[in-house]
């Protein structure tokens, strides 16, 4: 009888994450890092910046970290090519034998810098493509379509966070026929950290609740413009407004949201699910992103959801099921939206339970972290 080899585990890899910051790496720790390093791996984060807290944060699992601060001086893609040089010998000198790039300028920095030392596996992420989506004029921080078709050229594997953006680069014929793709709702849904909430009473007012980044694009400002308007017609009503660390690459001041009258400001969010729990309505008016996190862990709290008709954001709202759209960028909209929930509360806990149900229709983070350790080819 012929004996069975038995199955050995894969030899030590050495991969390497680049992105645009030390928090969107924190993010990747939760999701894919520890996992990694536990199965025996190594695992190396470049961005060009880390907060302490970044550090202390990849220090406690045993990652490594590398700084590659972006070159900004003289002509734009005199520039690049500078970066993406600086980025080659950060590489080099690790010999990575996976490279996975993520966040617009770092994703194609990092393809192109794989690329250039030889990498054995390339895996971009796309994780949200610019405001305009190469409609018309490109604001001053948005690269145009060509640049991610670089990535995607360079690349063995490519991960979208929703339909709609793999759509439009196929449509504008930048994703290679070859190009293996797979679309998965950002970092999935934790139906076991992310717990049912039940809802505050209705008999006191209304409480609506944001929770975004610093950066414009999270639409902060329209929250609190669309708070302003609903404050003269709902005097009972509450605007809560909490930030998380990624300040984006159109950061606002924060002292401009703690002026704001009508806006309850309550800072850094460190525990979402004790912000929801005080929360009927969760809106979320931002748009140029992936699969903004917040939504999926408002769904499953079981949270009716106001949000942007933008990519990503669209695929969270059964319209008038379980929340409702706004178009991007505009804070007339957004308040009258917000006023439909103070016309029919009665409808809430409805929309309420519906929302919690689309969240376990949604991608778990173990599904999502499975498929992505079988890009890595780590199983």
């Amino acid at each position: 009888m012929a004996l069975v080899a038995p199955q050995t585990s894969p030899a030590v890899q050495r991969i390497a994450f680049v992105g645009p910051s030390g928090s969107a790496m924190r993010q990747w720790r939760e999701l894919l890092f520890a996992d990694v390093i536990t199965r025996g791996h190594r695992v190396l984060a470049v961005a060009p910046e880390f907060a302490s807290v970044d550090l202390a944060s990849l220090d406690e699992i045993g990652a490594e970290h590398a700084l590659m601060a972006p070159e900004s001086h003289g002509p734009k893609l005199f520039a690049d090519w500078k970066a993406i040089g600086a980025l080659k010998a950060t590489l080099a000198e690790w010999a990575p034998h996976v490279v996975v790039a993520f966040g617009g300028q770092m994703m194609v920095h990092g393809a192109l810098a794989a690329k250039g030392i030889g990498a054995g596996r390339i895996v971009v992420v796309v994780d949200g493509l610019p405001e305009h989506r190469f409609a018309g004029a490109l604001a001053a921080d948005e690269m145009p379509a060509w640049r991610y078709g670089q990535a995607l050229r360079a690349a063995h594997q490519a991960v979208f966070h929703n339909r709609d953006d793999l759509a439009l680069l196929k449509k504008l014929g930048l994703v290679p026929a070859s190009l293996p793709t797979i679309v998965v709702p950002g970092s999935g849904v934790d139906l076991e950290r992310n717990a049912s909430l039940p809802l505050p009473p209705l008999d006191h007012g209304l409480v609506f609740l944001m929770i975004g980044g610093l950066d414009r694009r999270r639409g902060v400002m329209e929250y609190c413009a669309a708070a302003a308007k609903l404050r003269e017609r709902s005097p009972t009503s509450r605007f809560l407004l909490a930030v998380t660390r990624d300040e984006g690459a159109q950061a606002i001041d924060i002292a401009e949201l703690q002026r704001s009258p009508d806006v309850e400001f309550l800072g850094l969010a460190e525990e979402e699910g004790e912000l929801l729990t005080e929360a009927h309505v969760f809106v979320y008016p931002g748009y140029a992103e992936g699969m903004p996190q917040p939504i999926l862990r408002a769904l499953a709290a079981g949270r009716p959801v106001l949000v942007a008709d933008a990519a990503g954001c669209r695929e969270a709202v059964d319209t008038r099921v379980n929340g409702c759209l706004v178009e991007p960028r505009n804070p007339g909209a957004l308040a009258d939206a917000m006023e439909s929930f103070l016309r029919r509360p009665d409808l809430i806990p409805a929309m309420a339970r519906a929302s919690r149900a689309k969240a376990e229709r949604f991608e778990s983070v173990a599904g999502v972290r499975g498929k992505l350790l079988q890009i890595l080819q780590l199983v």
